[in-house]
Parts: structure tokens; C-alpha cells; sequence
């Protein structure tokens, strides 16, 4: 009977419990709503006047705000990188290696921006020129699967920078060994430079090894033949030199006039002009986008007279008509020629002198000399003569 009544009054009891129940607990669920909206609020209100502040040119107070906002809710981390990367692209560099030092140092940072943080401050250090910082944190993210390719390249540019050659090719081997695009016409360039450096110490041993190796792994490769064929000149081994300055035609014929003054200098040590003139002549028949005239017309005033050179020069300024070889022609014509084309010809010398002579193909950055690593967009092997 006992047990039967308190049975009884549980089940009342919490009949009545029930209603109160629910009401207190509708009461928290709403004063804990009221707080989420009263913090979006707030969040939505830093965030705009963050942008505004962007938008009038306050970085520094866009800044303090997005940083802040980080503090409390990491889902804003996206919109600082945002932040950080324009700071960079606007030279702001300070401002962008404070913010991403910032958020390094939050012991909540989550783990999987971990790495995307790193790397953009790398960035940071990197257009800073603070190379040895760069250097490190590409390093750490390396292994990272979603940057390795990125790192990679920034890797390889502050070794290019800095001139340490092994280290690059190292680089690119491990970059090629990842599946990436062919790497080998620029680490070929990184052996002949290597070459270069033990061939102006006199080794010429080395020098040879090494830009055997450039052409071993870029068969293309113009500078290794050009190296190859100066270390063959500084042996007196002329024949072999040769041999590898005809590569280029194949390799490139557009950077042929760069070797055209060592095949002369080459031929005329073997006895051989009139092979080095026949094989001249028979390259500027063969290919338009380049022009031997000049160098031709010389050959063969020195073995056949000046008639022969300006009945030459006459037919084939027609054919390939250009400011350098007008130029040539006036020269040889001063002779028969009055004050007036005297006049012709001085003019036609300083528009010569004031063009560049050579180009580059990828981003059109020009020069009088040549150079194998383009200044403005950091290509190798992309600067080509003009003909004009």
C-alpha cells in the first residue's frame, strides 16, 4: 500500500514538474540564443568596420581589427590571409609578416593552417630579402603534400639568387622525382653554370665534366655547347670546338649569331675559311629568323675583295632587309658616295646603336648584351638576338 503511494505521488509530482521544467529550460535556450546573436552581431559589425577601414586606406586599424577577430573565432583566419597576401602584393611587407607572425604565435592556431601560414610568411621573408628566414620555413613545409610543389619553387629561386647551383639541382631532381613538369633545361643551366665557375678557376677537367652533364640532361641545351666548345678553344683543340658550335643550329638556331665570332675564330685555326664561309652562307639561305649578313659581308671582303662583298651585301639586303645591313652597305660604299649619303649612313649608325640587340621571348624584357637568365621574369635561356 505504502509502495502503491509513493508511486502515486512520483507520478504527480512530475506531472507538475514537467511544465516548470520546460519553461526554465526555454528560458536558458533563449538567453543562450540571445547570446550567439548579441556575438554575431558584434563579429558582423568588427568585421565590416575592418573593411571599411581597408577601404579608406587604414591598413593599420584593418589590421588590429582582423587579428582580433582571429582571437575569438578562427573561422575569419581565410579573410586575414586574404589580408596578409595584399599587403604583400602592395610592398607592405611589415605589415604582412606581422600578421602572419601573429597568428603563428596563437597556441590555438588549428593544425591545418598550420602550413598555410608558414609558407605565406616565407613569402613574406622571401620578398623581403631575408633569404636564410625564406630558406628555413620553405624547408618545413616541404614535405607538405598540398605545398611541396610551391615550396619547391620558391627553393629553387632563393638558390638561384643566392648562386648555390647544387642545392638547386638537388631541388629540381626531388621536384622531377614528384611527377612535376621537365625541369631539365633549367637544371642544365644550373651544371653550366657550375661549369662556368671551375672553367674560370682553370679546371678545365671539371669544367668539361659538368657541362657534359648540362647536355646529358637537356640535349638542347646551347650554353653547354658554347661552354664545351670554349673549353676545346682554350685546349687549341680547334676541330672539336667546331663540332660543337654546328650543334647549335640544330639546337637552336635563333642564338647562332652568339657563336658565329668563335666558328670564324675556330675555322680560320684550321685553315678552313672558305668552309666556315660556305657554311654561313648556307645558314642565312636556310633560316629568315636569322641574319649573318654582316658577318658574312666581312668573310668575304677579307677573302675576296670588296667588290665581291658589296655585289653580295647589294643581293642580300633585298633579301633580308634590315637597319644592320644597310648600315654595312653604306659603310662599304663611302668610297663612291657624296656628303649627303655620308650623312645617310651616320644617321642609319645611331638608330643601329640606340636598338636592343637582343629580346627576351616570355615576357619581351630587351638588352644590348646577352645574358642566359633573364632580369625581368627570371627565364632561363630566353633571350634571343633582334634582327634589325
Amino acid at each position: 500500500m505504502t509502495e502503491y503511494l509513493d508511486i502515486s505521488i512520483s507520478s504527480q509530482w512530475t506531472i507538475y514538474l514537467l511544465p516548470v521544467l520546460g519553461f526554465l529550460l526555454g528560458i536558458f535556450l533563449a538567453r543562450r540564443r540571445f547570446k550567439k546573436q548579441k556575438k554575431q552581431l558584434r563579429f558582423s559589425n568588427d568585421y565590416f568596420q575592418g573593411l571599411n577601414y581597408l577601404l579608406n586606406d587604414e591598413q593599420d586599424k584593418a589590421l588590429d581589427i582582423f587579428i582580433k577577430l582571429v582571437e575569438t573565432d578562427w573561422e575569419t583566419i581565410d579573410t586575414s590571409l586574404a589580408l596578409g597576401t595584399i599587403f604583400r602584393r602592395n610592398g607592405e611587407i611589415d605589415k604582412a609578416i606581422k600578421l602572419h607572425q601573429n597568428l603563428l604565435a596563437r597556441p590555438s592556431l588549428p593544425a591545418e593552417y598550420k602550413a598555410t601560414v608558414l609558407i605565406a610568411l616565407a613569402k613574406d621573408y622571401l620578398q623581403a630579402g631575408w633569404l636564410d628566414r625564406a630558406e628555413s620555413l620553405f624547408k618545413d613545409v616541404v614535405g607538405d603534400a598540398e605545398f611541396t610543389s610551391e615550396a619547391q619553387k620558391c627553393l629553387m629561386s632563393i638558390y638561384e639568387q643566392e648562386q648555390e647551383w647544387e642545392n638547386a639541382i638537388n631541388i629540381a631532381r626531388r621536384f622531377q622525382s614528384r611527377g612535376a613538369k621537365s625541369l631539365s633545361a633549367t637544371t642544365a643551366q644550373y651544371y653550366c653554370e657550375l661549369s662556368l665557375q671551375v672553367f674560370n678557376q682553370n679546371d678545365l677537367k671539371e669544367a668539361e665534366v659538368l657541362a657534359t652533364q648540362a647536355l646529358t640532361v637537356n640535349k638542347d641545351c646551347v650554353r653547354a655547347s658554347m661552354l664545351l666548345a670554349d673549353i676545346a678553344i682554350t685546349r687549341g683543340r680547334y676541330q672539336k670546338a667546331i663540332r660543337f658550335l654546328h650543334q647549335v643550329e640544330i639546337q637552336n638556331i635563333q642564338l647562332f649569331p652568339l657563336v658565329v665570332e668563335k666558328l670564324v675564330l675556330s675555322y680560320r685555326n684550321t685553315s678552313n675559311l672558305n668552309k666556315a664561309l660556305s657554311y654561313l652562307r648556307n645558314l642565312d639561305q636556310k633560316y629568315q629568323e636569322v641574319s649573318l649578313v654582316p658577318v658574312i659581308t666581312s668573310l668575304t671582303s677579307e677573302m675576296f675583295g670588296e667588290e665581291d662583298a658589296l655585289q653580295y651585301l647589294s643581293e642580300a639586303v633585298l633579301r633580308k632587309p634590315s637597319l644592320k645591313s644597310l648600315s654595312t652597305l653604306l659603310k662599304l660604299q663611302t668610297t663612291e658616295i657624296d656628303q649627303f649619303d655620308n650623312l645617310i649612313s651616320t644617321v642609319v649608325e645611331a638608330i643601329t646603336s640606340k636598338n636592343y640587340d637582343f629580346q627576351c621571348e616570355r615576357c619581351g624584357y630587351s638588352a644590348n648584351t646577352h645574358v642566359w637568365l633573364c632580369p625581368s621574369c627570371h627565364g632561363w635561356s630566353s633571350m634571343i638576338p633582334k634582327v634589325h
